[in-house]
């Protein structure tokens, strides 16, 4: 590839020497964002149209060099695959488009000769490519400007505390966090929740073999359980009564998507969402893996090919092919992967080659895994339920073992140990019925109320995710910001930490109700506006309907402006035509004034948006959701041919049910 002439623009230094030698352009880096919004965000109150300025002098001359480099050259602009990246990418091209022979817009989702090429023959003409993104750019980074602004300082002068911060994102996963503490309380607090029950589990051996036996019932005082075991002891032997065998496949992890990614990260080695991202940026840009800020679990048809011609002559290969997902905003990007197939023990030679830190070799093993056990078969586990008749009681006893490894035997390595299920007991035992058993002991087991269990750290990504809050460039930050303001601790558990809510953060989401500004709370208005953001990119909406609505929930307060300005604002002509579309499709009525009334459109638009009509499930859906009712005898869920997701999930869970 010889591109001599050429001027590539791209975010990260790091990734400079590499570009520079596969494409032989010369590459310049933004370091990121290099303008950001000026302290008075806007020029005015009419269009809401933000000032971008630079970040301070210095950046100023160096971008100010790189700018005049651009003159009558051809220019590809390559910035971050994303939303952000494209933001970027925006704002440098307002700057050259007058000055550059050409611009392109070119998108790296992997940091290689092929993924360069790949990116440089897709570009497109700069002004032809999708500007709606940087419309829903600037209502991101306007919007969360414009809360913290106003909101902030209120809430400091409300608390009398100087470390308070408002966010568009932060405070409804604060939100969360306390709502679950609050329910923890409420559980502890109620006694009926205190009170123990019982129950009885025996100890039995076979040939050497130690295993136990559970009986269901339960007893409301240790007296009674007691009593029961006593009645038991004269039994020294129990015969098999019963034997149900059955079999439950175990997939592999879906390609890793950002939150997936993040919260394996911290499973496996404790590592923080932004320790994970950083040591992901590291491997992107040593061509390594593919892009990492990403919504999809695809796998492109060149890579599956690839691992294809690598292992198709091992066994327990199999080709697998995966979509982005429903919660994907960009079908075009692919999941986190390794760049390139190549041995296991081939990762040695390479992070001797790219000098490889020990945490970013742990890093890179965990994505190689994941990215070939997704093109291999499901493991099968043999699960044998055993009843064991014991005077008037029944026991049963489950055990498992691995009939076929699957995905687990590749390598022969394996990242973490897989969960077993509660009462599911890991030993090679072989019972007929009628086979007799010893009986060693009886023992009591404490069954108590469970209460609403913490957030872990491991997990709250993939809450935050299915909430609708934030974006894979976003998550890492959340728990950082609300850390440094002392609003959430984390407590070590176990192998993991729980996020538990402090009494600061519990008081700030309490006020902001007491205040009736709820609102910014809620998962649900955060994730209305993210779809809006969303919607914008796709040009149904423009910056403005975002931007207006948000500022109405603050009464339109201007910044530093101490009394409430409550202008009436009229809806712009994009906002009332999806206003009206969003009543023909979803057969709602239109509310009066919703012309003349910005804020009531936007409130019609947020409550229709909550109310819109569920997709309808395919016919292949449908069918397979009935053979698996008809097969296992279950009761299908009302509205599972109109409702996709209704459906969808009857199916996952008579999965889980038929194992």
């Amino acid at each position: 590839m010889n591109l001599k002439d050429t001027i590539i623009i791209i975010e990260s230094p790091n990734k400079i020497q590499k570009i520079e030698k596969i494409t032989q352009a010369k590459v310049f880096a933004t370091k990121g964002h290099f303008k950001n919004l000026n302290k008075d965000i806007f020029k005015d109150y009419e269009n809401y149209e933000p000032i971008f300025e630079f970040s301070d002098d210095d950046v100023k001359k160096r971008m100010n060099y790189i700018f005049s480099q651009c003159k009558n050259k051809d220019v590809i602009i390559a910035t971050d695959p994303d939303r952000e990246g494209y933001g970027i990418a925006y704002l440098f091209y307002d700057v050259i488009k007058n000055i550059a022979k050409s611009i392109k817009r070119a998108e790296f989702h992997e940091i290689t000769e092929a993924g360069i090429k790949k990116g440089i023959e897709n570009s497109t003409e700069f002004s032809r490519s999708n500007l709606n993104d940087f419309e829903a750019f600037k209502g991101r980074i306007v919007g969360d400007k414009l809360v913290g602004f106003l909101m902030s300082p209120k809430y400091i002068n409300i608390l009398n505390n100087k470390d308070i911060s408002i966010g568009r994102v932060q405070t409804p996963a604060l939100s969360l966090i306390v709502k679950r503490e609050k329910e923890i309380l409420e559980f502890k607090s109620n006694p009926n929740n205190q009170k123990l029950d019982y129950k009885i589990k025996v100890k039995l051996e076979k040939d050497g073999q130690v295993f136990y036996a559970n009986n269901q019932n339960l007893y409301s005082s240790k007296e009674e359980a007691l009593e029961a075991i006593e009645k038991l002891r004269n039994n020294k032997q129990a015969q098999v009564f019963n034997i149900e065998i059955k079999n439950s496949e175990i997939k592999p992890d879906l390609p890793f998507r950002t939150s997936q990614f993040q919260e394996k990260m911290n499973k496996i080695f404790g590592y923080t969402p932004d320790k994970a991202m950083a040591l992901a940026q590291s491997l992107f840009e040593k061509g390594l893996i593919t892009y990492h800020r990403t919504d999809s679990n695809a796998l492109s048809n060149e890579f599956l090919n690839e691992v294809e011609n690598f292992f198709k002559n091992e066994e327990w290969y199999l080709k697998k092919e995966y979509k982005a997902g429903e919660q994907s905003q960009a079908e075009a990007h692919e999941a986190i992967r390794i760049s390139h197939i190549h041995s296991f023990e081939d990762i040695e030679k390479i992070a001797n080659k790219e000098k490889l830190t020990d945490d970013e070799i742990e890093t890179y093993k965990l994505i190689f895994l994941n990215s070939i056990q997704s093109q291999a078969k499901n493991a099968i586990n043999e699960i044998k339920n055993y009843e064991f008749p014991i005077g008037i009681l029944t026991f049963k006893a489950s055990v498992s073992k691995c009939i076929y490894k699957g995905f687990k035997k590749i390598f022969e390595f394996q990242e973490e140990q897989e969960e077993q299920e509660e009462q599911e007991q890991k030993i090679n035992l072989e019972l007929k019925e009628k086979e007799e058993v010893n009986i060693l002991d009886f023992e009591l087991i404490d069954v108590k109320k469970k209460a609403p269990q913490r957030y872990k750290e491991s997990n709250f990504i993939s809450l935050l995710e299915k909430a609708g809050i934030g974006r894979p460039s976003t998550y890492a930050s959340f728990l950082p910001t609300l850390l440094k303001r002392k609003y959430i601790e984390l407590k070590k558990k176990g192998k993991n930490n729980e996020i538990v809510a402090t009494n600061k953060g519990i008081s700030l989401i309490d006020i902001l109700i007491e205040k009736n500004d709820e609102w910014i709370a809620t998962a649900e208005f955060t994730k209305q506006m993210e779809n809006i953001l969303d919607t914008i990119s796709k040009g149904d909406l423009k910056y403005i309907d975002f931007i207006k609505p948000l500022h109405s929930k603050m009464d339109f307060v201007k910044l530093n402006e101490k009394s409430k300005d409550r202008e009436n604002l009229k809806p712009s002509d994009k906002q009332i035509q999806y206003a009206e579309k969003l009543a023909k499709d979803n057969n709602l009525t239109l509310p009066e004034n919703y012309k003349e009334n910005m804020k009531i459109c936007s409130e019609f638009i947020t409550n229709a948006l909550k109310n819109t009509k569920p997709q309808p499930a395919s016919d292949k859906q449908i069918q397979y959701a009935e053979k698996l009712a008809k097969d296992n005898n279950l009761t299908l869920p009302e509205n599972y041919k109109e409702n996709m997701k209704i459906c969808s999930e009857f199916i996952t869970n008579a999965l889980k049910k038929k194992g």
